[in-house]
């Protein structure tokens, strides 16, 4: 296999057709960090340039190497990263007090992995990725579900 490089992008089949991911990042602590890039596509599309360069739906922390060796992925290219993106320095965790609390958040320091708890997201904060890593079916699961931050619970 040939080395992982910043900008790699990748192609995943999935249930409804396929969808794109690049990488950004290589975590010595977790995994690859990718961009899970908008749409489904029934064939890769013309100017994967464009998509490319456009706004990511999230990040999420997923396997990239193990999936490229199992033939999960596919790689396409490399491209630049959209100007102006950066690694953000929060994601979000959200749990389910199951003694009564309810949900409730974590924002996670990128860096130090220090915690904060909330119980209400600000508009900001909504806005943040998941702390987490994700394996292939359920990013397939969630490209699927048209998954957004957003939404998420």
């Amino acid at each position: 296999m040939k080395r992982l490089l910043v900008g790699d992008v990748f192609e995943i089949d999935t249930p409804k057709g396929k969808a794109y991911l690049q990488h950004v990042f290589n975590n010595p602590d977790l995994v690859e960090l990718i961009r899970v890039l908008p749409g489904i596509y029934e064939e890769q599309p013309q100017n994967l340039s464009e998509l490319v360069h456009g706004k990511e739906e999230y990040l999420i922390h997923f396997p990239v190497k193990a999936a490229i060796k199992k033939k999960i992925l596919r790689v396409i290219g490399n491209y630049d990263l959209p100007i102006g993106f950066v690694i953000p320095d929060k994601f979000r965790d959200c749990f389910d007090d199951s003694n009564g609390g309810g949900v409730y958040w974590q924002i996670v320091d990128y860096d130090s992995w220090q915690r904060q708890t909330f119980y209400e997201l600000t508009d900001e904060q909504i806005k943040l990725s998941p702390w987490d890593i994700w394996n292939d079916t359920l990013l397939i699961e969630r490209i699927c579900q048209n998954w957004r931050l957003d939404k998420w619970k």
